[in-house]
């Protein structure tokens, strides 16, 4: 999906080029969190290769890690760029073949750029701050079977919201706590994808939940 994936980019230049040109914005602070957390309550219309007929290998909590860089100051708001990456987003708990596993290896990740309103530093300066962000970028799926036969990867335009807050321990470390929702925004068809069937001939949908605990460390 090479136009998606040219979007997505687009999308994240924009969202830099932001940044650094808008002045309130350009003087405040930069947040560094790396994180690591959950991915739940996923939906998908992609093939799955789990063998109970009662569960999808999109319906288990899967760990995940990544990554934010947030600019914001005394003002309610900033920008910031997010990632997040899934591995074994699609393996099965139980598969046909247990010596050789049909999915060698799955992810997904999203990259955003996101627009973020805090409360005012002001009203409590050395407390929570809670924050929502929201923005447009790159969602990737990706599978690989024993077999060869059902391979893809797959970038979309997706979006996320979400919401959360950092609180610092000292001037320059702290930790945040972030619940976020992913979705893509464009259903891509199974004919746009090229001869492999990635779905049962449904559009392409691709929605999850992720939840992620970080130490900031502020610059």
């Amino acid at each position: 999906m090479i136009p998606d994936r040219r979007r997505g980019f687009r999308v994240l230049v924009l969202s830099a080029l932001l940044i650094f040109t808008f002045p309130p914005i350009a003087r405040a602070e930069w947040q560094f969190t790396p994180f690591i957390g959950y991915t739940f309550k996923a939906t998908s219309t992609f093939i799955d290769f789990d063998i109970d007929e009662n569960r999808v290998a999109t319906d288990q909590t899967r760990l995940n890690f990544g990554g934010a860089v947030r600019l914001i100051g005394e003002s309610p708001f900033g920008a910031e760029i997010y990632y997040v990456h899934t591995p074994g987003f699609f393996d099965p708990k139980r598969q046909f073949n247990i010596v050789l596993p049909i999915v060698l290896e799955s992810r997904t990740y999203a990259v955003m750029g996101n627009v973020v309103l805090a409360t005012p530093r002001s009203w409590n300066r050395y407390g929570l701050r809670p924050s929502v962000s929201g923005g447009i970028g790159l969602m990737h799926a990706s599978e690989e079977d024993q077999l060869h036969v059902i391979p893809y990867r797959v970038d979309l335009l997706g979006m996320n919201v979400g919401g959360g807050a950092v609180g610092y321990l000292s001037d320059h470390v702290g930790v945040r706590f972030d619940l976020r929702y992913f979705r893509n925004i464009k259903g891509v068809s199974q004919e746009d994808l090229g001869d492999f069937p990635v779905t049962s001939g449904e559009p392409v949908r691709l929605r999850y939940w992720t939840i992620g605990f970080g130490v900031v460390i502020k610059k």
